[in-house]
């Protein structure tokens, strides 16, 4: 047989030449067109090289060049035939200058983990706004929620701790809770976390879905009440292997600083603010005489020492002397390869942000392991599983402040234990200098996975099982030596601090999960049941008493002061117990619902309350798919959006059902004795109803797209801790207290303005409002005050809740004017409780007009919530070269600068704002900076409105010019891609708050960075 084969093989080749000829001649025969065009991709608008061209039916083919480009000649009538890996294939009429664009299969089944089961983001009928990979690139960022800071209509991202690996705040339409609960939850490819957020790392994300109302949120019930963030990191593409290295180093400074009065300046504020007192105290007396004793050597003002560099001109600045300019870097390398059968992506990171202060630091190493594979045509198993440790370098907390408060007339010595005013040493203003001194450490270490086996059993039919871990070990370490002033102050010859903290969280998750198709209709359902753990414990130890700092923290059993020794630990476990149920359906692409079901038991409550229903419905219909919607051009979507649900909230301390007593042994015996908060076994379920009405507009062939959403949300039993009266034997108790409304729109907007060949320019915007509103206190109470202040019992501008206000309101008397000498017969017969005003003093409203002025004037002066606020973008693109810019704002806010309120306190006695230079003086009587006064009996500037400041601001993110080398270059380099590209963050703020930042407040300044970073692919 195999001879006669050999011996035939001439007639067979002869045999295919034949046709071949026969082929070429018919074709030649026929008439030749040239087919040309550009394939680019629908997600983001690129090129896309290597896509297959061919003729439908005939051996004629081509591919696109690395600038998506082709050209062929091609039989009259032709159809081309695109295809590529990763997107859907195309057919089209051959035709010169064919603009192709494919659609990615990736985006048509896009996916997120939740409840122990994977579902198609279309399914999420409510309202859900994302973030793709593309744009979180644009951010050379190592905290998650920078990435999405102004980009997402609802979701209003603030960095309210600035200092190296800080926390960022994220809030989804306000505040949903008074006291617990009120951020959102995350969920990392399926598993629930709460804190640490700043562990994972941003290049290892493929999307974040941000769900927003009850519908999208109901599938997590008890924690879905202040939103989800979910996030789904990378996983291998099918095709080739692929490495790619995402690197950025930056260079980081203060953005701003205060501008203090310089060592004369504060010298001559404090001259007038003693002899201002005095000529209150002595009308007749010659103040210049009195000021010339001030300037002599028995002067009640000044040390001698100060007066000498007052009259010198010179002046120091010790916030000099412990801050620098700080490096950050971050490293990231990537394997990922994906086949038919299983898929691979390993990760590594590398993050170092110096601090702004000295010897203050934070590093992050970590790696990620995605990891899917088929067992079996129908078993599937996988692993999402993150490692990561942190290490921080600490700071003690009082050593920016004093160092940049710190008594400008000082000379600047490393050796003095205190810092001084008017000659004068305090014991609560370390030397800042010497505080760099204390060693403080902190170290975490985070295990995050998910593992899951997942079975077909029949087309659509899925059975999932997963088990996910958060496990964390964190540590801390600090040691005070011997001759620091904390040391002395408190006679603790050395201290050191040892605590280490353990969280072990687990979550079991089992689904059935069923899709199906019939004619125009699609149905899908999950069936889940989850159980969950969370586990705290910790133990510190505090010792005292060190013959040398040489061993820091590391030799606790050195410490000689026994008795001064502090224990301290406990352990905490709280569970849940979950059912749920989601049904989806839609009809034709036109109409869609989801039902869903959530039934939740949590240990957190007591025998009777720990079960909660939540249930959701939601509506929608893209009218755009009407068949009397067809003729109308233009218009690709126009979906109407409705939903209503209930969420809940439980997130309060352990055991806050019951009282709790510890055991103390006095005199040979035990007693128990009360931690201080009584136990309310009737506690129940925090319950958010929230309904939500959207509507979703894409026209233009998408290059314009629109979304809004109106909101209203009703929370009822809120969850409060209440101060008790000490006559009850307790401090406090929680309890639900009542119920809050609040309401709002989101709205987005996204353009592709321009769309050539070598220019595109996008555009993108958002906005975002909610009032909240208390509709209901316990009992027949009307407002819960917060007390405080030296005496205890002084009412706080902040922390009070009010019937029928909003939540975050600022209560205290209101600023009328500063006083003029025409005034003062007007106001000579008010009460102002023992205060004087004279010319040059704060007046206060008289809001009741009872010629008094007490508790009864306060009022709710303003909020600190902002009108609205949200985010823009623009990015433009010309070849290879791009020019990104990201805008976030938010309007309308009020907020309490202690920092600037104190450095306008007037005495020169502390630090002071060059705000000072314009004050109150009787030939600058129009000023509203009141006068310099040293002593006490008028009102000080904290105690009216008079300094509650405008927190609105608009802040450029980020602007970040970068290059993409061409095809060409990366052909001949043998790289798939290279960009590197500049970005400078935080580089301008316009906003007229007087502290640090409206954004992060007045603990530390924000800073602005300069990055240049590089991506590449082989």
């Amino acid at each position: 047989m195999l001879n006669y084969i050999v011996k035939s093989l001439p007639k067979i080749a002869s045999l295919l030449m034949f046709f071949v000829l026969l082929q070429g001649s018919v074709l030649s025969a026929q008439e030749l067109i040239s087919a040309s065009g550009k394939v680019t991709g629908k997600d983001d608008g690129m090129s896309i090289p290597g896509v297959s061209v061919k003729v439908k039916g005939a051996a004629i083919a081509t591919s696109t060049d690395p600038d998506g480009k082709f050209s062929l000649k091609v039989p009259a009538g032709s159809v081309l035939v695109f295809s590529s890996l990763g997107y859907r294939s195309l057919e089209r009429p051959a035709a010169v200058g064919m603009n192709i664009v494919l659609v990615s299969t990736t985006s048509e089944l896009q996916e997120v983990t939740v409840v122990g089961a994977t579902i198609k983001k279309g399914d999420l009928t409510g309202s859900v706004s994302s973030v793709g990979e593309k744009v979180i690139k644009e951010m050379p960022v190592t905290n998650i929620n920078q990435a999405i800071q102004g980009r997402v209509a609802g979701v209003l991202v603030q960095s309210n701790d600035p200092r190296p690996g800080g926390a960022v705040s994220i809030k989804v339409r306000g505040n949903n809770s008074i006291q617990y609960g009120s951020n959102p939850i995350y969920v990392v490819d399926g598993l629930v976390i709460e804190e640490a957020f700043n562990t994972i790392n941003p290049d290892d994300i493929a999307s974040i879905d941000i769900l927003k109302d009850a519908s999208a949120t109901a599938i997590y019930g008890s924690r879905g009440a202040n939103g989800v963030v979910l996030i789904t990191t990378k996983r291998a593409k099918n095709g080739d292997g692929k490495i790619e290295y995402n690197g950025w180093y930056g260079v980081q400074s203060f953005n701003k600083n205060i501008p203090y009065l310089n060592a004369q300046q504060i010298g001559d504020l404090r001259i007038d603010a003693y002899a201002n007192k005095y000529m209150d105290d002595n009308p007749t007396a010659n103040r210049q005489t009195y000021i010339n004793s001030l300037l002599g050597t028995n002067s009640i003002a000044f040390s001698q020492d100060e007066l000498a560099v007052y009259r010198s001109g010179q002046s120091y600045n010790w916030l000099d002397e412990i801050t620098r300019t700080a490096i950050q870097q971050n490293h990231t390398a990537t394997f990922s390869k994906g086949g038919p059968d299983g898929a691979v992506y390993v990760s590594f990171n590398y993050t170092d942000q110096m601090g702004l202060l000295k010897t203050s630091n934070y590093k992050r190493y970590g790696g990620q392991i995605n990891l899917d594979q088929k067992i079996k045509p129908w078993l599937k198993i996988g692993t999402n599983t993150n490692f990561s440790r942190t290490e921080e370098s600490y700071i003690d907390g009082g050593v920016f402040g004093i160092a940049a408060n710190a008594n400008p007339l000082l000379p600047i010595n490393d050796q003095v234990t205190y810092l001084s005013w008017k000659g004068i040493q305090s014991t609560d203003l370390y030397n800042p200098i010497r505080s760099l001194n204390i060693d403080g450490k902190g170290n975490l270490n985070r295990l995050l996975t998910n593992n899951y086996v997942v079975a077909t059993l029949i087309p659509g039919l899925n059975i999932r099982s997963s088990i996910a871990l958060d496990v964390r070990n964190q540590n801390y370490y600090n040691y005070i030596p011997k001759s620091l002033g904390q040391s002395l102050r408190n006679s603790t010859n050395g201290s050191a601090t040892q605590k280490k903290e353990s969280w072990v969280n687990w979550q079991w998750d089992n689904s059935i999960s069923y899709d199906k198709t019939i004619g125009k209709n699609s149905f899908s359902g999950i069936l889940s049941f989850g159980l969950s753990q969370n586990n705290y414990n910790y133990n510190q130890v505090n010792a005292s008493g060190f013959a040398t700092d040489d061993f820091s923290y590391k030799y606790l059993g050195g410490a000689y002061l026994k008795d001064q020794f502090q224990l301290s630990s406990d352990f905490v476990t709280n569970s849940l117990i979950s059912y749920v149920a989601r049904f989806n359906y839609s009809y034709d692409n036109k109409y869609f619902a989801t039902l869903t079901g959530r039934y939740d038991g949590s240990s957190k409550f007591g025998n009777g309350n720990k079960w909660g229903l939540f249930p959701s419905l939601s509506l929608a219909w893209n009218i755009a798919n009407e068949d009397f919607f067809k003729d109308i051009k233009g218009i690709n979507m126009l979906k109407i959006r409705a939903g209503y649900g209930i969420a809940g909230n439980q997130k309060i301390d352990d055991f806050a059902y019951r009282s709790l007593y510890r055991p103390v042994f006095t005199n040979g015996s035990v007693t128990y004795v009360s931690d201080g908060r009584l136990g309310n076994p009737d506690l129940v379920w925090e319950k958010q109803k929230q309904l939500n009405l959207g509507l979703d507009i894409a026209i233009l062939d998408n290059r314009l797209t629109f979304n809004a959403d109106y909101f209203l949300i009703h929370n009822n039993d809120l969850l409060m801790r209440r101060t008790l009266s000490t006559t009850s034997g307790f401090n406090n108790t929680i309890a639900n207290v009542g119920s809050l409304l609040n309401k709002g729109f989101d709205f987005n907007i996204n353009g592709v303005i321009l769309k050539g060949d070598d220019l595109k320019w996008n555009l993108g915007a958002n906005i975002s409002a909610y009032k909240s509103k208390i509709t209901k206190l316990y009992g027949n109470v009307d407002a819960i005050y917060n007390y405080g202040g030296f005496t205890g019992v002084e009412i706080q501008r902040e922390g009070n809740f009010f019937l029928n206000q909003p939540l975050n309101s600022i209560y205290t008397y209101k600023f009328e004017k500063i006083a003029q000498q025409s005034d003062m017969a007007r106001i000579q017969g008010i009460d102002y409780g023992g205060r004087t005003i004279h010319p040059g003093d704060i007046i206060p409203v008289d809001v009741n007009g009872d010629k008094k002025i007490d508790d009864a004037d306060r009022i709710v002066v303003g909020k600190k919530d902002p009108k609205f606020y949200g985010g823009f973008f623009t990015d433009v693109t010309y070849k290879n070269l791009t020019l990104n810019a990201v805008f976030n704002y938010s309007y309308g806010g009020k907020a309490i600068s202690g920092l600037y309120e104190g450095l306008l306190n007037g005495t020169g006695e502390y630090s002071g704002h060059e705000d000072e230079l314009n004050r109150w003086t009787p030939t600058n009587t129009g000023s509203n900076i009141p006068r310099a006064y040293s002593g006490s009996g008028r009102y000080g500037i904290g105690e009216t409105d008079y300094a509650v400041q405008n927190s609105s601001y608009l802040r450029m993110s980020a602007l970040t010019l970068a290059y993409n080398f061409t095809q060409d270059f990366m052909k001949k380099a043998k790289i798939s891609n290279l960009r590197v590209y500049v970005t400078g963050r935080n580089l301008l703020t316009v906003t007229k708050y007087k502290g640090y930042d409206p954004e992060g407040g007045d603990g530390y300044p924000t800073s602005k960075m300069f990055v240049f970073g590089v991506n590449i692919g082989l």
